[in-house]
């Protein structure tokens, strides 16, 4: 039985996803001691280590997000592609922290990602709903899944929503022009499951993001420090005030691309 993970890197012209995979994979090398595989259509002159294997695919260029090339697509050749038995698929900007992750692969279930999310410093913030009239999301950026029937047909719906994103958008009520494999992820999981949740496919703790607002800085291998600027409205009075927090031991996903980048030499 083979176990590793899997991440997926397609540079755009702003962000180079493939030298953020090798700073992931590191840190997965050093916490999990699992393999890491690498989806990505740029392989040319890298010698490196950090990577079990490297394989290529085609990345489709008509996707943005926020006006900016977001090449997110194809991401349901996850099951596909990966060369393992049980396979963690992450999110290049989620930062390893811990050994926590390796518990998946102890669960009883063939697939499971997180259906609930925290923010540092925002503990309280509201789960993300796909639209007016439909259910929350789930979250792509950490999936557990083995090579089963079930997940093969999770994965190969996710390709379908893709295909046909638009139809899905106008259904749900969520904007189309930005394909987000979160939203694939949920609709997937809904119709696989006859529109009834499983409980055992979620995570049973959420995801901790890193918003935008929050500044993340490094102070060694395992603790980061945070700068978190919060807008308080008293007496009418706009005032910026900033909050601190030490991160220890916890894994946490780095909304902000320049964030990451510059924390981790990128």
């Amino acid at each position: 039985m083979t176990r590793g993970v899997l991440l997926f890197a397609f540079n755009t012209p702003k962000v180079n996803y493939f030298k953020m995979a090798i700073a992931a994979a590191k840190r997965i090398n050093h916490f999990l001691k699992l393999p890491v595989s690498l989806i990505t259509d740029d392989i040319q002159n890298y010698n490196g280590y950090e990577f079990d294997n490297i394989i290529y695919s085609e990345s489709i260029k008509d996707n943005f997000k926020e006006k900016n090339p977001w090449y997110n697509k194809g991401r349901h050749q996850a099951y596909e592609l990966s060369p393992y038995d049980e396979t963690l698929l992450l999110d290049t900007d989620y930062v390893v922290n811990s050994d926590k992750l390796l518990e998946v692969f102890d669960y009883y279930t063939d697939f499971c990602c997180h259906d609930h999310t925290s923010y540092l410093l925002v503990p309280d913030a509201n789960q993300e709903c796909m639209g007016v009239h439909s259910y929350n999301a789930l979250w792509a950026t950490v999936v557990f899944f083995k090579k089963t029937k079930r997940v093969e047909r999770i994965f190969n719906c996710m390709k379908m929503i893709q295909d046909n994103y638009n139809f899905y958008a106008e259904i749900h009520g969520f904007y189309s022009f930005s394909f987000r494999n979160d939203y694939a992820l949920a609709i997937a999981n809904k119709i696989i499951n006859g529109q009834f949740n499983e409980p055992t496919d979620f995570i049973p703790y959420p995801l901790v993001h890193a918003g935008r607002d929050t500044k993340i800085e490094k102070l060694d291998t395992k603790d980061f420090g945070t700068e978190y600027k919060v807008t308080l409205t008293n007496y009418n009075d706009l005032k910026n005030k900033k909050e601190y927090i030490i991160i220890k031991d916890i894994d946490f996903h780095m909304i902000n691309k320049d964030n990451f980048m510059e924390l981790f030499n990128v």
